[in-house]
């Protein structure tokens, strides 16, 4: 049995940065419970503490007030001695959080597992590192509407260029099927079904600057599948309560098994 690592206070910077923000200040008692329902821990993470209340991914949140994690950086402040003291984010914050921004709302958006998520905000660079810039591609830009008037330009042209190497994979004789339940918009609806899919993202998909785009893309396909907007919805419909492609396969088949 394979015990996943547990989730360090680095990995917990930008969506706690975030949080700060959009709250316009939280306290460490909301940014616990906000943290857990935007991440969903597993594994060792929620787990209680030995005579505490605490699970010890709530205790590594209360870490960033005690090891003063995000103040050192520079990016949030937090008054000392208050109760119900409020993060506040800083301008160095603010920018860091803005660089990173449709980073963090591609992961927090999409119904990607825990340790997926936690392994992609761990990759991602601190202003202080050498590291390579990280960048995403979002495949809900292609199916939201307004989004490409409304997101970077950059983003929407480096998210449709994965999209057409996949409709490029799984196309077959002029066909794109729905590999979840084998729907055909093009059998069903004709020339103007042709073509037309959305494109599941399984896992996250991020490319580190200067990495060869080619090599990138084609490596990025064992992470994306065709699916119909019906099952595609199904997928991402709760999120607490993750729903991987082969149980909605599964759920399918054992439906059209009973309707025969």
């Amino acid at each position: 049995m394979t015990i996943e690592e547990r989730i360090s206070e680095r990995e917990l910077i930008l969506p706690t940065l975030f949080l700060i923000d959009l709250r316009k200040g939280i306290t460490t008692s909301d940014l616990i419970k906000e943290l857990t329902d935007l991440m969903l821990p597993g594994g060792e993470d929620i787990e209680i503490l030995d005579g505490r209340r605490d699970t010890k991914f709530s205790q590594k949140v209360r870490n960033l007030v005690s090891h003063e994690t995000l103040e050192k950086l520079g990016y949030a402040t937090y008054p000392r001695g208050q109760k119900n003291g409020l993060f506040q984010i800083s301008d160095d914050g603010k920018r860091y959080l803005t660089e990173n921004i449709e980073i963090i709302e591609y992961l927090l958006s999409n119904n990607f597992a825990y340790k997926d998520i936690r392994d992609s905000f761990n990759n991602i660079p601190l202003p202080s590192e050498s590291r390579k810039k990280v960048l995403v591609y979002d495949e809900n830009l292609m199916i939201t509407e307004g989004t490409k008037r409304n997101r970077n330009v950059t983003l929407y042209k480096r998210s449709s260029k994965l999209r057409d190497y996949a409709l490029e994979k799984y196309t077959a004789d002029g066909h794109i099927k729905c590999l979840v339940c084998l729907f055909d918009f093009f059998d069903f609806y004709g020339e103007i079904g042709k073509n037309y899919i959305e494109i599941h993202h399984v896992k996250p998909v991020l490319q580190y600057e200067a990495e060869e785009e080619n090599k990138f893309l084609k490596d990025a396909l064992k992470n994306v599948i065709p699916a119909c907007s019906n099952c595609h919805r199904m997928i991402h419909r709760n999120r607490k309560r993750l729903l991987s492609v082969v149980d909605l396969k599964a759920y399918i088949d054992k439906k059209s098994a009973f309707n025969k």
